[in-house]
């Protein structure tokens, strides 16, 4: 951690996922509460963009209902570890993360869904320096990693999304990435049939903030958003295929600290929903058939993780409890490709923080 400086070092949601608990506990854009697992349970349904869901909460003996859509999910403890954002393979088998190991170095991680509380370790080491986002391929083959603290110079940190093959751990640069000080990041399907990633972070030339599309065999960077409302974006999430309909979170976007999620379409940007108190990165993800958005948030009354279910079309919010009370530092979340099943990062579970398995 002590590579990065400048920019990323400036940036109020970079140094809450990457610093030690104690130092983001004293900066005022990390979410804190000072509040016994298992209990992942509903909350009746709060129409509407803005303002934080409605909740009436149940005890669920580890597993609840999914508002909204009405499904159970399940919540596991995969690993714990130092992370920052999670995803599962296509099949979710496996998942991948970014994270710090006990030696300090940062690096990309495997462990089974399964939950046997071993990691394995990917690449680890330079030239990672705070690797934020993760992503797959959509089959699965390849990894992507935002760093926005690699690539760094004396007075700034430019920032780069990297290319990792899961299996034999090789590192490469994306061309194209470079001087993004890439966030967060998603893999989506374009209608060409090519894999294209999504990123949010700052346009290389001015830097304003934004949200990019590049091809993942990397190439010229394209721009799907830039510039105000956005402030600080970092999850990505894409509805359909392409990167025409895009949903990015905001941790600063909002004058009272919440964070907003932006709707972008066909580069249109308007606020989806506000209110929500979203950690560092943001994570947030789609439902496979698009219907509805989970956030991962922090419940401040109960002072435990939960997810925001959001219906795409109405606005309708639920909640699906799936932390302990002091859990409450969320980090990364993301969706297997193949299937409603989704990997998250809590910063504080475990006293060390941890990933989980929420499924139905």
């Amino acid at each position: 951690m002590t590579g990065a400086r400048g920019h990323f070092r400036r940036s109020v949601g970079a140094l809450c996922a990457a610093a030690p608990l104690a130092i983001a506990a004293g900066n005022p854009g990390c979410s804190r509460a000072e509040e016994t697992p298992g209990r992942t349970s509903t909350s009746a349904a709060a129409a509407g963009t803005g303002g934080a869901p409605a909740a009436s909460s149940a005890d669920g003996g580890g597993g609840g209902s999914g508002g909204g859509g009405g499904a159970p999910y399940a919540v596991a403890a995969v690993v714990p570890a130092r992370a920052f954002d999670a995803t599962p393979d296509p099949g979710a088998a496996h998942v991948y993360f970014t994270a710090i190991d006990a030696s300090g170095r940062a690096g990309v991680f495997k462990a089974s869904a399964r939950g046997e509380a071993r990691a394995v370790e990917i690449a680890v080491g330079p030239p990672f320096v705070a690797p934020l986002g993760i992503a797959t391929s959509t089959d699965g083959g390849r990894l992507f990693v935002a760093d926005p603290g690699a690539g760094s110079a004396a007075d700034r940190d430019a920032g780069h999304v990297f290319v990792i093959d899961p299996t034999g751990g090789a590192v490469a640069p994306v061309q194209g990435g470079e001087g993004l000080v890439a966030r967060g990041l998603e893999v989506v399907r374009a209608a060409d049939g090519e894999d294209r990633i999504l990123v949010s972070g700052r346009d290389p030339a001015d830097g304003q903030p934004g949200v990019f599309s590049l091809p993942a065999r990397g190439g010229n960077v394209a721009v799907i958003a830039r510039g105000s409302p956005l402030a600080d974006p970092s999850g990505v999430a894409a509805a359909g295929a392409g990167d025409r309909d895009v949903f990015v979170c905001d941790a600063l976007a909002s004058p009272d600290g919440t964070a907003t999620i932006f709707r972008i379409e066909d580069g249109f940007v308007s606020p989806f929903a506000t209110g929500l108190h979203a950690g560092h990165p943001c994570g947030l993800a789609l439902t496979r058939d698009g219907a509805a958005l989970f956030v991962l948030t922090r419940d401040v009354a109960r002072g435990a993780d939960e997810i925001v279910r959001i219906e795409v079309a109405s606005g309708a919010r639920s909640s699906i409890e799936i932390g302990a009370r002091g859990h409450d530092e969320p980090g990364g979340l993301h969706r297997a490709k193949g299937a409603d099943v989704f990997a998250f990062v809590d910063h504080r579970a475990q006293e060390t923080g941890s990933v989980f398995l929420l499924r139905p």
